[in-house]
This record gives structure tokens, sequence and C-alpha cells, in this order.
């Protein structure tokens, strides 16, 4: 009798929709703020692949009804104190729900210099690191200077940044090259950066990161990008240019030959780190986002994990207008070349397919009773 019941409550609710509830810096509290409108880090057609998906999975307003919780934040506005917030307003639930990107982990991911920790203890290549204190440098600038130049002559190229901005602000480039009255100068405007966020994030310091050279002499930085969702993998792509800082848009006519190589062979790099990929996020505590990294003596080396994916690729596609409108023309023929390129820029479906697996995780779960 006991059996039949759980046989029965385990269809009953194999069956029924799942219940999604976001939570943010805004999202989640007060009047009004379970609006789709209010969801912070929105991407183009999210909410409609929400609507599409809603055979399976809807939004729910009660937090105490959902069988999944999203905490969404943008992270480089995300304060001190609202992390402690939303971290109070799911401890009730970490037990009894699934919570994507539980804010817990929100400084493993967004503090470059504890991912790297994090990497490093556990064995995942990434970039070698050196964290600098603010108030250390700002008070003894000599000191930091010939700790800079000590990384370079390791490293050769190095990046001086914050350890928790975003889109390439607060970063610099030194190598062999730079003076000691320019990395002087990066230090001290990186110190008046620092007191800024340091008001909100106590966390907040200096970082020296290891350069990472292209496999070829003057040739193109080749980045892969794969997209995750609770221990499966969404979608990936690679964007490629020959520049040592560059994002998606910086992608151009010249670059179309190595982009759809790339992205032709990408899924056996996949497929081959899948594990390593997998397990580079699970060590911070994500379980939804995008890892980025480069392929160095046919190993990944991962360079950083965003709790969301998004930037021009997720608004208007790859490469400056002229690649895209190539992209765009070509469609037909390209499409069975490169369709994880395609199936990306299928805003609407992707984000069904991404709350539809949303759905079967929650359901397995249940399942798994």
């Amino acid at each position: 009798m006991c059996r039949l019941y759980i046989r029965k409550i385990i269809i009953w609710q194999l069956l029924k929709k799942s219940k999604i509830y976001f939570i943010g810096r805004k999202q989640g509290f007060g009047k009004r703020r379970w609006r789709l409108s209010h969801l912070e880090n929105r991407r183009q057609n999210e909410a409609e692949g929400l609507i599409e998906a809603s055979n399976s999975i809807v939004q729910t307003r009660f937090i105490s009804s959902a069988d999944s919780i999203w905490v969404r934040v943008r992270p480089e506005f995300t304060t001190d104190k609202e992390v402690e917030r939303i971290n109070t307003r799911l401890e009730p639930y970490r037990q009894k729900k699934t919570i994507i990107n539980d804010v817990a982990s929100f400084y493993n991911y967004d503090s470059k210099d504890r991912t790297f920790e994090i990497w490093n203890k556990e064995g995942i290549q990434c970039p070698d690191y050196l964290s600098i204190s603010p108030h250390d440098a700002d008070n003894d600038i000599e000191s930091t200077v010939s700790e800079i130049k000590n990384f370079i002559d390791k490293h050769r190229k190095v990046f001086l940044r914050t350890n928790n901005e975003t889109a390439a602000n607060g970063i610099f480039l030194l190598d062999a090259e730079s003076s000691k009255e320019f990395i002087i100068e990066k230090i001290q405007a990186l110190i008046q950066r620092c007191k800024f966020f340091l008001k909100k994030r106590k966390d907040t310091r200096i970082v020296l990161v290891q350069f990472i050279m292209p496999e070829e002499k003057e040739g193109n930085m080749d980045l892969y990008r794969v997209h995750l969702i609770l221990g499966n993998i969404l979608s990936y792509y690679a964007v490629t240019a020959k520049l040592d800082i560059f994002h998606n848009c910086d992608m151009d006519a010249n670059s179309l030959d190595k982009f759809i190589d790339l992205n032709k062979s990408i899924s056996k790099i996949v497929d081959k780190h899948k594990n390593t990929i997998l397990a580079a996020s699970e060590v911070l505590g994500c379980n939804l986002g995008a890892i980025e990294f480069f392929i160095r003596d046919g190993k990944p080396v991962f360079i950083e994990f965003n709790p969301m994916w998004g930037g021009q690729a997720s608004k208007v596609g790859f490469g400056n207008t002229q690649l895209q409108s190539h992209l765009l023309m070509n469609k037909e023929e390209l499409s069975e070349q490169i369709p994880n390129i395609y199936s990306f820029l299928d805003y609407k479906a992707y984000y069904r397919k991404l709350f539809e697996s949303i759905h079967s995780y929650c359901t397995n779960n249940i399942s798994a009773l």
C-alpha cells in the first residue's frame, strides 16, 4: 500500500508543472517584484522562452511553492549587504528546493582571485595570479611595483586589474616594456577604483593575472565558451580575434574563416573535456552559467565563470555588423556546418530549452527520492 502511494505521488509530480521563483537584488522582495520586467540580467527573448515552456514550467510569485529558485543578480552592482539579504531569504529552502546559483557561492565566481584559488586547489588549470591589497599598495607603492615587475619577469605579459569588475573595466595590460611610471599610474588608478568598490564590497582587491599567450606567434586568441545548466552542457561556441583583450563584437570579416573552423570542431573539444568543464563549475558551487577557457597543449585553461551569459552574442549575434550579415545571408549553408551558432541565435527556442531543462532536473530529482 505504501509503495503504491509513493508511486502515485511520483507520477503526479512528474505530470505537474514545475514552478520557478526568481530572486535578486530587487526581484522577490516587496510588491510587484515578481514581474519578469524586473528580472535582473534578463536576456533577449528569455521571458518569451519561459512562456513557450509553460507546458512544463511556470513562474510562481511565492517562494514557498517553488520547485526551483534562481538567484539572478548583476555581480558588478551587487553589494555585501544584498548578498547577505538574499542568503538569509534562501536559508529555509536549501534542503527542500533546487537552488540555481546559490548566493552562498557568489564570491567564488565573482572575485577572480578566489576563483583561481579554488581552481588551483582542485587541480583545474587556470592562469597564475597574485592578489594585492589596495591598502598595502597605497601604503608602500615601491614594494608593489617590485612585486609586479617580478610577476612580469615570470610571465612576460600580465593583466593588472580589480578582482571583481566585468566587461574589461578596471583592467590594464603590462609587459617588460612597461615603465615604472606607467605601472605606478595604473596602480594608483586601481587604488582609487578599489576605494570606491570597498564601500560596498569588502573583498575588493587588485590582482595580477598571467596573460595566456596564443599558441601561434602573432596568431589569434581563440576563446571557448560553454553554457552549463544543472550538471549538463546546454550549448557552446568559440570566438576569435587578433587582440589581447577582445569581445565578441571585435570579430570582423578577417576572423570569419577561423570562426567557422573553430565552431566546426568545438563539439569534439567539449566532448573530450566535458568532465573537466563540469568540474570547474561544480567546485565553485555554481550550477548555471558560462565558463570560458583557452586550449593550450591540448588542455583547457579556464579563465572565468559567468553566472549568466549574454553580451552582444545574446542580443544581436556574433561579430561586427559585416560578420553578422554574412552569417544571416548564408544561414542555409552554414547552419549545417556550425549548427551550435544558429541554435544559440534562436533566442526564444534557446531559453525554452533552458527552462525545460530546469523542469526535467526538478522532476528527475523528485522521482529519485
